[in-house]
């Protein structure tokens, strides 16, 4: 049910790749007018659909400008999390980027949609938090009564728990990345070899594949309002 990412340079990783492959196909459709012209059934349903999917945004009351794998978009995170934005030539837009904008966006977000969705499923009162495990498997406190409830919910519900998950992964990234600023001043900073071998020895333990990651707790109010927390202090 979970969302999980590797680590923070994995996810950058990705969109790397993923963004040139994107470019790679565009100059190879552009050399190929024989192509382009076989395509233009799909490419005036690919039109459509993003025409319709923009009026729907347009009407939309939960748009945030988030930052993509296409720069900033207004995004409906309601229509992203069900699934809105997964249409061809929309693949880049679907790939959120691990920044406070998005963060804090995702727990604004969250802390709308959220207590609604607790009383639509009769659930009387949130978690006081939610985690996730190396698996991706939800941890609720043991002494929460209405676990079961909540997880059926969810499954029930899967666009809620892509919000959830998502926004404990992006912030995983967040808070990894956050922790790499002190080593990327420094390494900038650096003048000759012996102080860049210095630098990174300084900061061995962040660069090592079996680095410890920061813990991400999504933290509930009474009344279901989300606060984000590595290792304890708040994220965004």
């Amino acid at each position: 049910m979970a969302i999980q990412f590797g680590n923070a340079q994995s996810y950058l990783s990705i969109f790397s790749k993923t963004t040139q492959g994107v470019d790679a196909s565009s100059r190879q459709a552009a050399a190929n007018p024989l192509l382009n012209t076989g395509n233009t059934a799909e490419k005036a349903d690919r039109t459509t659909q993003i025409s319709a999917l923009g009026q729907t945004v347009a009407a939309a009351e939960d748009v945030y400008p988030m930052d993509t794998g296409k720069g900033e978009r207004n995004l409906s995170l309601s229509t992203y999390f069900a699934g809105g934005y997964s249409g061809p030539g929309l693949s880049l837009e679907g790939l959120l980027m691990p920044t406070e904008k998005n963060v804090r966006a995702l727990q604004n977000h969250i802390s709308k949609v959220f207590p609604d969705f607790l009383a639509d499923n009769g659930i009387p009162e949130a978690p006081d938090s939610i985690r996730y495990d190396s698996s991706g498997n939800m941890v609720l406190p043991a002494d929460y009564p209405y676990a079961d409830e909540l997880k059926t919910a969810l499954e029930q519900e899967p666009a809620m728990a892509r919000a959830l998950s998502t926004t404990n992964a992006l912030s995983s990234h967040l808070a990894a990345l956050k922790e790499l600023e002190p080593f990327n001043e420094e390494y900038a900073q650096a003048q000759s070899q012996a102080e860049i071998d210095a630098v990174i020895e300084k900061y061995s333990h962040l660069l090592t594949d079996n680095r410890r990651y920061p813990e991400i707790t999504l933290l509930f109010s009474d009344d279901g309002k989300l606060t984000i927390a590595a290792d304890g202090t708040a994220l965004a």
